[in-house]
């Protein structure tokens, strides 16, 4: 078996294939065919995706056209698969792939055993389920052991898909029970009589935190979200029982930023950091922030990728934006004769782009983004035709080009603001509560916004974090904190400075202690029995929208920063032993107010425009004008930078770069003589 790994070379992750260095700059598609493998092959791409499923997507067509390959009992047919394999290796002849395999529950087996659920809706109703498992997982190892005898030379890596749109949502049961996964819960528990709560008491409403008699919402809740990781975990160690480590192993998962509402807690994602942390996982997929698409937004992760590069995993950001080529609808093509042929419409048609321009400046901008970030990245051309234009290609080409280029220099992060979030606090949120849309989804847009450079950590990496040379931490969803004088102390005489936002350490144990606030941020914190209105910050009224509780801030040692419209105030500052603690009463913060506290605590910061949004590393400097106008950023160091996606020049003078608006809002800024090394 030849030996693929992951190479962390002058800074950035690549793909090891038996000491040959790859981009990690690769192509998937429900629908390839001769066309686009060789128009993506042409344009130097060398890693793919192969998806090798039959079974329907959520639009109601066939994920693949060539077939399935689980057909029964113990039975595989992978002629479908060596159909697609023989395809891809005639089109992209020094390619190397990445078979998917997908663990779901086929029509015939769902037939064959009418008391189970389907996984590919209910997922977390089935996951406890032996004989599935079983069947599903020597399926896996059937499918890598055929991949590997007949193709593994050729073969980098394997993804295994399972659960809704094979994320590992479980989207479908909405957290709800089965005789299944009761009776995982009891073993869960150790309780041979515990039952899990109904939907109505899941989906309670009411304050923001589940209250002290709520504790069988949030075990269940936990128990929901550690299913769903562990039967990933389940089936990542039956394929490395194959692939013994020799080959990469990734899923799509832990959607943290993204899934806001009632999504985050149904769709089991909360428990992510495991499989994160996981020596039998090595690559993390997600799509680009669906909530960040539009032509003036900034780009955005889904997860907390610099926790996934500090552990060598290398996360592939998808590129699935609605092209302008892109098509409307999907023709499942299964029989093109046939008048009942089915004809479904590709959702997203609003956010489609409106010409090449447009397409472009989305592709490069989740390019920069990924760069700055030392990520991996893929084109999905979903349906086929997405990427169907000579400006396309060439792009794809030139950002190959640009990738090898500046993977020749030594290259890391430049961030001075770290921002910390995770899942297990908000076991202690109701769903209903809008704080998982604005803590978490919402907040990119304020970071992206606020000018300065920020890495995204999980909490569970916040002490080595904490000893690294940032400037500012953004706690941004701390609500069950058990031991804040840790960070305290690792904080105390550092010089720098804390961010603390709504309800840190709040709700601890489940206990809903105001005092718990002030313990962790070190600043006299009060609660209130109704809202005290919106947050002024110049001359703007903002809402965040949540209910109670409502707190705001009575210190006398502290330095205001915002006010509420009542008066009282809402960020504030205090001096403590040797570092600044800031807390902020609401759950997200203007842009410009952030800008400021990072400012005050030493980050630099590249621009004061809300709409300029600048993604730094030591080697380069990507600028997204998302304005109509010209933009201004600040550098570190004057001179001379060549932007390297359009070859122009400009000069960096008393700190001031000035950029001339263009139709390719994306720059790749790189100094000149560091061009030159």
């Amino acid at each position: 078996m030849m030996n693929v790994k992951l190479t962390r070379h002058l800074g950035r992750l690549k793909v090891d294939i038996n000491g040959k260095l790859y981009e990690p700059l690769s192509f998937k598609s429900f629908r390839p065919n001769p066309t686009n493998i060789s128009e993506f092959y042409a344009a130097g791409v060398r890693l793919f995706s192969v998806l090798t499923t039959g079974l329907t997507s959520a639009l109601g067509v066939p994920y693949s056209l060539f077939g399935e390959s689980w057909i029964g009992e113990e039975q595989y047919d992978f002629s479908p698969i060596d159909k697609q394999m023989d395809m891809f290796l005639e089109n992209a002849p020094d390619g190397y792939f990445a078979p998917m395999i997908q663990v779901d529950t086929r029509d015939w087996y769902l037939k064959a055993h009418p008391d189970k659920p389907n996984s590919f809706t209910h997922l977390s109703q089935i996951a406890h389920d032996g004989e599935w498992r079983r069947a599903a997982a020597a399926y896996v190892k059937a499918a890598i052991r055929h991949c590997e005898e007949k193709y593994g030379e050729h073969i980098y890596g394997y993804f295994l898909l399972g659960g809704t749109t094979t994320e590992w949502f479980s989207h479908g049961d909405r957290e709800a029970s089965h005789p299944i996964k009761e009776a995982g819960y009891r073993k869960w528990t150790g309780d041979g009589s515990a039952c899990l709560p109904s939907l109505e008491r899941l989906n309670r409403e009411g304050p923001v935190f589940l209250e002290q008699d709520e504790d069988d919402v949030y075990q269940a809740r936990r128990f929901h979200a550690e299913t769903i990781s562990d039967l990933i975990l389940y089936f990542a160690g039956e394929a490395q029982a194959v692939i013994r480590h020799q080959k990469l192993l990734g899923v799509y998962f832990g959607y943290l930023f993204e899934l806001g509402g009632e999504r985050l807690y149904n769709d089991g994602s909360l428990d992510y950091e495991r499989v994160f942390f996981s020596p039998d996982i090595d690559m993390i997929s997600s799509p680009s922030a669906y909530e960040y698409r539009k032509i003036d937004d900034p780009s955005a992760f889904m997860v907390t990728q610099k926790t996934l590069d500090d552990h060598n995993k290398l996360y592939f950001l998808e590129f699935d934006h609605i092209t302008h080529v892109a098509p409307e609808e999907v023709r499942d093509g299964l029989d093109v004769m046939s008048s009942n042929r089915s004809i479904v419409k590709i959702p997203g048609s609003k956010s489609k782009c409106k010409n090449e321009i447009e397409s472009l400046n989305l592709m490069y901008r989740d390019f920069i983004l990924c760069n700055a970030n030392r990520a991996a990245l893929w084109w999905f051309d979903m349906f086929d035709g997405w990427f169907r234009s000579d400006g396309m290609m060439a792009a794809v080409s030139h950002m190959l080009k640009l990738s090898k280029s500046l993977g020749a220099i030594a290259t890391k992060s430049v961030a001075e603001i770290a921002v910390i979030a995770e899942g297990r606090s908000m076991y202690r949120a109701r769903k209903s509560a809008r704080l998982a849309t604005e803590s978490l989804s919402n907040i990119r847009r304020t970071l992206a916004a606020c000018g300065g450079a920020y890495d995204l950590y999980s909490m569970g990496d916040c002490e080595a974090a904490l000893s690294l040379p940032y400037k500012l931490y953004v706690f941004v969803n701390q609500y069950d904190l058990p031991d804040p004088a840790a960070i305290h102390a690792r904080l105390r005489s550092s010089g720098k400075s804390a961010l603390w936002l709504y309800a840190p350490a709040y709700a601890t144990d489940g206990q809903l202690s105001v005092s718990a606030i002030q313990k962790a941020t070190g600043i006299c914190v009060s609660e209130k029995p109704s809202s005290n209105g919106g947050m002024i910050f110049a001359d703007s009224v903002i809402d965040y929208g949540l209910d109670a509780p409502y707190f705001n801030i009575e210190d006398s040692h502290a330095t205001p920063l915002a006010y509420f419209e009542n008066g009282a105030v809402a960020v504030a500052y205090r001096e403590l032993e040797g570092y600044r603690s800031v807390y902020a009463s609401t759950c997200n913060l203007p842009a410009g107010l952030l800008r400021q506290i990072a400012a005050d605590a030493g980050a630099f910061v590249y621009s004061d425009n809300d709409r300029v949004y600048v993604y730094p590393n030591s080697t380069s400097v990507g600028v997204y004008n998302a304005t109509d106008e010209d933009a201004v950023i600040h550098l570190p160091e004057d001179g001379v930078y060549m932007d390297m996606i359009e070859g122009r020049r400009y000069t960096c003078k008393d700190g001031n770069l000035h950029l001339a608006q263009k139709p390719i809002r994306s720059y790749l800024l790189i100094k000149e003589e560091q061009r030159s090394l």
